[in-house]
């Protein structure tokens, strides 16, 4: 049998037909693929259970190539050649054509600094203060001087005071992102000076120069004649020094603000009945009140007290006094909806809704809307539907003092 299979596999070879081997007995058998695309060399294979997701739709679309963004920036922003590696690099930090814009005019070396130094110089900012990419981006914009100084000789000394001041690690990028103009002040001639001023004119607690700063770094770039005057009107409206030191813990901004500016807001207040320790006590608990504008926030919620809230006969300076923070709410989103609807719900309660004899709480004022509404024995549900109706063009509910249908807003 053997021999006699060997002439015909000889004579198969010489008319050319290709031989199949034989598989062993006992081997599984191969089935044959059907003709396709060759595989390329080294590509892996997909793991089982994997499917690679379906297109649907369009592709998405490629990223810009480098070469194009650059040729449209420096088109649209008048940037030159040479500076190409640095413009990119910062608009993959976050800068924008309006940022790239202003720094061609106004700080044209930016871009003439070596690309190694930059990358160093961009690390060490989200390394050791804790910027984040679009948080450099906006200092960068804001002030881009500080990509000239250098980081441990100019910079370094800068983070170290602000430790001693007490800012923390993760409060440094908050400072720099609100004030990084504070980069360029001298540590020794005038940040310690101005911080020394802060503690012994504020009387400052250990831990507190460290919170004034984060909330306001901006303090540091007043001078100390300029604080001092601010401070000095303050105690001269009869606020104690202590007071004054939590008045300006509590409000930092109140350092820069103008003299002319804050008496005009208390001549307003003693026009309408306060007395000068009723107006400190005012600016003691409230120091924003210095901040809002007389004719746009104080008068029409004072008027709106008075005339609504104070109709059952309260003494409205009282009323005030209670809560000074009543003139930092909106009239339009939070006084008004709320009292009305206080008035609206007032039968639910078994009491009048005669704005004559009812008090209206001003905590009512400070809550929030699940606490107010519970004081009213109502639903959220049924507040909404109410303030909708109130501002939403349709008419009011007729248990709701209609004096106060259109009052003055913010």
């Amino acid at each position: 049998m053997q021999q006699g299979a060997a002439p015909q596999r000889q004579q198969q070879q010489q008319a050319g037909v290709p031989q199949r081997q034989q598989a062993p007995p006992g081997a599984p058998q191969r089935t044959q693929q059907p003709p396709g695309p060759p595989q390329r060399q080294g590509f892996a294979p997909q793991r089982q259970g994997y499917a690679p997701p379906q297109q649907q739709g369009r592709r998405p679309a490629r990223p810009e190539p480098k070469d194009d963004l650059f040729a449209r920036l420096a088109d649209e922003c008048g940037l030159e050649d040479a500076w190409r590696p640095q413009v990119l690099l910062l608009y993959e930090l976050g800068l924008r054509p309006s940022d790239f814009d202003r720094l061609a005019e106004s700080r044209p070396e930016i871009f003439q600094m070596g690309i190694v130094t930059m990358r160093r110089k961009l690390k060490f900012l989200q390394d050791t203060i804790g910027l984040s990419n679009a948080q450099l981006a906006k200092v960068i914009s804001k002030f881009p001087r500080i990509l000239e100084y250098r980081s441990e000789r100019t910079l370094r000394p800068r983070l170290d005071f602000l430790a001693r001041c007490g800012v923390s690690q993760d409060d440094l990028a908050k400072v720099f992102v609100k004030a990084p103009m504070v980069l360029e002040l001298s540590v020794k001639d005038t940040l310690e000076p101005r911080a020394a001023f802060l503690r012994k004119t504020l009387s400052l607690p250990a831990d507190a120069l460290g919170k004034l700063i984060v909330r306001h770094p901006q303090a540091l770039t007043c001078t100390q004649d300029m604080m001092a005057q601010r401070v000095e009107f303050l105690l001269q409206q009869g606020l104690s020094q202590e007071e004054v030191g939590r008045a300006v813990l509590a409000h930092p901004q109140v350092l820069h603000y103008k003299i002319d500016s804050m008496r005009e807001r208390v001549d307003y207040l003693q026009n309408v009945g306060l007395t000068q320790a009723q107006v400190a006590a005012c600016a003691h608990r409230f120091p924003q009140l210095f901040s809002l504008d007389v004719a746009a926030n104080l008068d029409p919620k004072w008027r709106y007290l008075t005339d609504y809230i104070c109709a059952s006969g309260a003494d409205c300076v009282d009323t005030l006094c209670s809560y000074p923070g009543y003139f930092s709410l909106s009239l339009t989103n939070r006084i008004v909806p709320r009292h009305r609807f206080f008035l609206h719900t007032a039968p639910k309660r078994g009491a009048s809704p005669d704005p004559s004899q009812l008090v209206f709480p001003m905590n009512a004022l400070k809550s929030s809307d699940a606490q107010f509404v519970k004081l009213c024995g109502s639903s959220l549900e049924e507040y909404e539907q109410f303030r909708a109706a109130l501002f939403g063009g349709a008419q009011p509910p007729p248990s709701v003092h209609p004096a106060a249908a259109h009052p003055s807003s913010d």
